[in-house]
């Protein structure tokens, strides 16, 4: 038998570990999976398993007895750092929730508590946060021609922000000729007086780097990922800023609008102990709320001396961990303006709040401010509001001189609306990626991320040397083995984005462009379809030929429209329009490459406020692939999970490939290609065998190790352990030489 040590932290967060008793032979097993063959989505190594422990003094002393709702104490909606031993050596790190007390005649005789693995910690801190709740001010910028132009041609905060050739409303093309009717999506250049037609700084819309926000996340979270998300993959990936369908400036309602807007920075105020609020140099005030005496806040905002009586003024406070606004109100026709938010917050105990105050405009005013914070207390109390006002502070805001609302960038109220656990998941689809916590009850938890043959090969670094002999331990005279193929096809999708150039190659060659299957056609009976779809739309792009002289231009655009074309004359000297209607398409991931224009075939910019157009030789250019390759190199990764039509170099790379492997750098052919192609494979085997493994290699092993048994190597699919007794069930892969990496 194997003697189990249960820990659990008794103060969450302050490392002091409390040993708890056990049934004695309660069975306390776990399972463990890296990558089922039985669910490929499944890419995250976690497990979670729930069990019972005694209601004796020990255990009772723990959770102060909760069943009994008179004594006071511990939080349940608290998870707690755990451990458990294996003979005094650490099996497993992770948390722990208590989910009841089962009680008889009156009296508790057990406690269910639920240990989950490291990797819980990103579905319980992030919960349903979506991705505008994300703080990414610090890259905030002016919606103006300059600031714009900059972002289009060289990038802003040293490129992590860009404005690509990707418009949502505007048709592009190239026609040195001018041919007739000469559109305003014509980009060609040929002086300064064509400024009717071109790009114009409101055609476009920003992109962030992806890695921008995934830092955002671990701040955010506290959390660190580690790995892959730092990786080359990953250095020019951005995420395309567009909560809806049309130019930024077509966008209905006040909120959603650039807009002038000015957060509410308050001058330094010393506070007394007994008002709990914190404002940092950002605008942004913080506050706990803690005890079951229903805190309440509400503040009043003062505008006085408004300059522009007829601007439509919105006051707003904004919840910075979920990004809403949590109060706001409209004024116009005064030059005074007083904001009572009311009581904001109630029955949130034990909760951190980030909220700013901000003044957004529909015109460019100046105003002075001043911002008073009132805490309440209604002890005993479960009703909203009311109660005993505690403290009250008054901040003059930027130290009592007059602010003028300017027009603003504010990125985060422009990521699309998509929640950030999805964003994630997205990822680890996108790039077959696996994740592990290194260690969960840490400060900063590590998230390894790897892709899943990085994952096995890193197994030459574990304790074991990334192979573990079982031979001894297990019953080889009764044992099972499957085919290790359990679907007839196994498809890749990107979500359906019903655009121009998306619909015509669908039409053309009857697939969607960027999407993959991967069938075995004499396995066309042993089973069902299994779908890894991602959350994200995609594009395909076109390199603009000249229409005048079919010569092939350094212009590469992207087209956020679909439907049918539409013809409309305007008034002269106005060039007329043709455009197709603009689409709300789903999250948008792409490549950004800093493209040099050359041979004089410039981009014609227009609306730069200097009353001319000017000639452009360096934009962002969208593309799927993260560089420009050549005619015989592909570029080094893909966006799309087939091999495809490279739409800058204008060749399939797959045509180059002579010696019958796929040489495109798909995402199937990058991350999925050689653990798909190993398990359906002729040779691979899905084997089933009962053991019992002692403590010494459940404390070791690792699911990246490698299985020996006899002469056979294998790869865990699942691992099913009872702790008590080491009596475990494999599912184990083969491993194929020549075919399969063996350590």
């Amino acid at each position: 038998m194997i003697e189990i040590q249960l820990y659990i932290e008794k103060t969450s967060g302050e490392g002091d570990f409390v040993r708890l008793d056990l049934f004695e032979g309660e069975a306390v097993s776990l399972t463990s999976s890296i990558q089922d063959v039985k669910d490929l989505a499944k890419i995250l190594a976690d497990f979670s398993r729930s069990f019972k422990i005694p209601a004796n003094d020990t255990n009772n002393k723990f959770f102060q007895h909760f069943y009994n709702p008179d004594i006071e104490g511990y939080d349940p909606n608290l998870k707690r750092n755990a451990k458990i031993y294996l003979n005094h050596q650490l099996h497993r790190e992770g948390f722990a929730y208590l989910d009841s007390v089962e009680l008889k005649n009156q009296k508790a005789a057990s406690y269910n508590i639920t240990f989950y693995g490291g990797i819980i910690i990103l579905k319980d801190k992030i919960r349903d946060y979506k991705l505008s709740s994300l703080d990414l001010s610090s890259y905030n910028h002016g919606f103006n021609a300059a600031d714009i132009k900059t972002g289009f041609q060289t990038g802003l905060h040293s490129g992590n922000v860009i404005y690509p050739l990707i418009t949502p409303k505007k048709r592009l093309y190239y026609d040195s000729s001018s041919t007739s009717p000469n559109y305003d999506g014509n980009i060609y250049y040929s002086g300064t007086t064509n400024t009717t037609r071109g790009v114009a700084y409101t055609d476009l819309k920003p992109a962030i780097k992806v890695q921008r926000v995934l830092e955002a996340i671990e701040t955010k979270f506290g959390i660190s990922f580690n790995g892959f998300f730092d990786t080359t993959p990953m250095d020019n990936l951005y995420i395309w800023l567009s909560r809806a369908s049309g130019n930024i400036i077509d966008y209905k309602g006040i909120q959603e609008e650039i807009t002038k807007v000015t957060r509410l920075t308050p001058m330094s105020t010393s506070q007394s102990n007994a008002f709990p609020l914190t404002v940092t140099s950002e605008g942004v005030w913080s506050f706990t709320l803690a005890g079951v005496q229903n805190d309440t806040y509400k503040s009043i905002v003062n505008l006085t001396n408004i300059t522009d009586i007829d601007a439509k003024i919105i006051v707003r406070a904004v919840d910075l961990n979920t990004g809403d606004a949590i109060a706001e109100q409209e004024f116009t026709g005064s030059t005074t303006a007083t904001f009572d938010t009311g009581f904001i917050y109630a029955y949130s105990w034990f909760r951190s709040y980030d909220i700013v105050w901000e003044v957004v405009s529909d015109a460019s005013v100046t105003f002075n401010s001043t911002v008073t914070v009132e805490s309440y207390i209604r002890s005993g109390g479960f009703g909203f509001g009311g109660g005993t006002a505690t403290g009250s502070v008054t901040y003059d805001v930027n130290n009592g001189n007059t602010i003028t609302t300017s027009a603003t960038m504010e990125l985060s109220n422009h990521l699309p609306d998509m929640k950030i656990i999805d964003f994630l998941t997205g990822l680890f689809r996108m790039f077959n990626l696996t994740a592990y916590v290194k260690s969960p009850i840490a400060s900063t938890p590590v998230i390894e991320v790897q892709t899943l043959d990085a994952y096995y090969a890193d197994a030459v670094n574990n304790m074991t040397g990334g192979t573990i002999d079982i031979t001894d331990f297990v019953d080889v005279e009764s044992h099972e083995v499957e085919p290790a193929r359990p679907f007839t096809k196994i498809s890749f999708k990107y979500q359906e984005t019903d655009t121009v150039m998306m619909k015509e190659h669908q039409s053309s060659h009857l697939e969607i462009f960027g999407n993959a299957e991967y069938v075995q056609s004499e396995y066309s009976d042993i089973g069902k379809t299994y779908e890894i779809q991602l959350p994200f739309s995609h594009l395909k792009y076109e390199r603009l030929y000249d229409v005048s002289d079919n010569s092939l231009t350094y212009i590469q655009w992207g087209y956020a429209a679909g439907g049918d074309f539409k013809h409309e004359e305007l008034d002269s000297p106005a060039a007329p329009r043709g455009d197709f209607s603009s689409k709300d398409i789903k999250p948008l991931l792409f490549y950004g490459i800093n493209q040099t224009i050359t041979g004089g075939e410039g981009i014609n910019w227009i609306g730069d406020g200097t009353g001319n157009a000017v000639e452009l030789s360096t934009y962002w250019r969208p593309s799927n692939a993260n560089e420009e390759g050549s005619l015989t190199t592909a570029p080094a990764y893909n966006l799309n999970f087939d091999s495809e039509f490279d739409e800058w170099q204008r060749i399939d790379y797959r045509d180059f490939d002579s010696s019958g492997n796929s040489l495109d750098n798909s995402l199937f052919s990058t991350y999925y290609r050689k653990y798909i192609q190993g398990v359906y494979n002729r040779k691979k085997r899905l084997y089933k065998y009962k053991c019992f493994l002692p403590a010494k290699v459940l404390t070791r092993y690792k699911l990246n190790d490698q299985i020996k048994i006899h002469d056979r190597i294998f790869h865990i699919n699942s691992i099913t352990t009872n702790l008590n007794t080491g009596k475990t069930e494999l599912e184990l892969l083969n491993l194929i030489p020549n075919v399969d990496t063996i350590i």
